[in-house]
């Protein structure tokens, strides 16, 4: 996909379209793996970030399924609240902050 790399100019509609279905195929990907509905959120950044909440992976096969997912993405990590754990990923604008996630 053709990323802008001057940071000051917008991403063109076609890259934005392009990071949505990029975004939309790894959330479905997730979805099939985990039976889990993932959330699909615009980042301040202009980042699109999947998230999706997870429950006792412990198939090696599955984790191993989940982070080929995890892996096309531009970041993913992994962070737990109270009483959930989620994966998320991100594809394209800038790296979310700490406070994004709050």
């Amino acid at each position: 996909m053709g990323e802008n790399t001057t940071s000051n100019e917008p991403p063109t509609d076609g890259e934005l379209r392009a990071l949505r279905a990029k975004a939309g195929e790894l959330a479905e990907q997730l979805r099939v793996l985990t039976g889990e509905r993932p959330s699909i959120i615009w980042t301040p950044g202009g980042a699109v970030r999947v998230s999706v909440r997870v429950r006792g992976v412990h198939n090696c096969a599955l984790v191993t399924a989940v982070l080929g997912v995890l892996s096309r993405a531009d970041r993913f990590g992994h962070r737990k609240t109270q009483g959930w754990e989620y994966l998320w990923l991100e594809v394209g604008g800038a790296p979310a902050a700490d406070e994004d996630w709050q």
